[in-house]
């Protein structure tokens, strides 16, 4: 617990409260220990209309409770573990909201939307998805999204993105690219994954890659072990260094215990038919995240078995939020400030993320 609470606990992949609306499971991630959490408000097959209205959600949630705070910077983060709140930055998973209107990243960007992923699961006007029947890189306007991003500082996301177009993303950025979840499918061959290469390709632009709880992307099993999801997070610390993974632990509402059974399997009925999920990846419900981390509440539970694995304070601090501070700070930039130095040992792993 002591390393857990000096660490600085980012979860780069939270879709659940886009899903439930419910307030009170915003606590849960308190309850686990997290310092900021990359909240989805757009994505999917999501209009400009449904998601202002998560995003104003959001917004209603930051506003009326003093125990959160939005983030649009590293700084901002590092503030949000000095005065213990929950930092909350905005993330679309897909860019169905822009439309083809490139001018609406700064849009988005203002109102706090920080990272964009460019596709999700099928193709769009700008990427091909992970799970569509063919593989294609990114279109004359996918680039343009990428470029767009660069200039408005956001962070460019290709989780849920075929590989052609990853690496094709990789190639146009001129900023670190990220997959905020997603796990390598060198460990795990589920269509979702990320190839070897990708991961590779990542670490070496710089960016990370946030591996994640969902089941059918860590094991083989119904309900993953501990050691499975260890085991997944060991494979990545291999392939890309320690620098370059972090957590998107990916809690939605179709977790196990979120929601009722019969809404949970209404919930994946439309995302099937929706042509969003595909059954060869997602398999039918109920999802049974990794033991000892079944719910969000109980984050610390990832730290001690990272211990007990032989990690060190320093490396559960990488992948815990020092690899997310420096692609932010990279990214995000801080024009106004360096990051906040209170002098309590919060991250040893981020010396480099003060560099200005």
């Amino acid at each position: 617990m002591e390393v857990h609470k000096n660490s600085i606990v980012i979860d780069g992949a939270v879709p659940l409260l886009a899903s439930t609306f419910n307030p009170k499971h915003i606590d849960w991630w308190i309850q686990g220990g997290a310092t900021a959490i990359s909240v989805t408000v757009g994505g999917a097959n999501l209009g400009p209309d449904p998601t202002a209205k998560v995003i104003a959600w959001v917004a209603e949630q930051i506003q009326t409770r003093p125990e959160l705070m939005l983030c649009r910077t590293a700084n901002d983060i590092m503030t949000a573990k000095k005065e213990g709140k929950l930092g909350m930055f905005l993330h679309f998973q897909g860019p169905s909201a822009i439309g083809l209107d490139l001018d609406l990243v700064w849009f988005y960007k203002q109102v706090g939307v920080g990272v964009m992923q460019i596709a999700y699961n099928t193709r769009n006007p700008f990427a091909n998805g992970a799970t569509e029947r063919v593989d294609g890189g990114l279109s004359t306007l996918g680039i343009g999204l990428v470029k767009a991003c660069n200039s408005a500082k956001m962070i460019v996301d290709v989780s849920h993105t075929s590989k052609i177009s990853q690496l094709d993303a990789i190639e146009a950025s001129s900023e670190p690219v990220i997959i905020s979840h997603g796990n390598a499918y060198g460990k795990i061959d589920n269509k979702r994954n990320v190839s070897d290469e990708v991961l590779k390709a990542i670490a070496a632009n710089g960016g990370s890659a946030g591996v994640v709880g969902y089941p059918a992307f860590v094991s083989k099993n119904k309900q993953p072990s501990m050691d499975d999801m260890i085991g997944m997070i060991d494979y990545m610390v291999n392939l890309m260094g320690i620098d370059h993974v972090t957590c998107g632990l990916d809690y939605d509402g179709t977790t196990n215990g979120v929601m009722p059974a019969e809404k949970i399997q209404a919930q994946y009925d439309k995302l099937v038919s929706s042509g969003a999920w595909d059954p060869k990846a997602y398999p039918a419900p109920p999802y049974y995240y990794p033991v000892g981390i079944e719910l969000p509440n109980t984050l610390y539970h990832l730290t001690d078995a990272l211990l007990y694995r032989g990690y060190t304070k320093e490396d559960i601090g990488k992948i815990w939020g020092g690899n997310w501070l420096r692609v932010m700070d990279k990214v995000w930039g801080d024009p106004t400030a360096q990051l906040i130095d209170d002098g309590e040992d919060h991250n040893e792993s981020l010396p480099h993320v003060h560099e200005h």
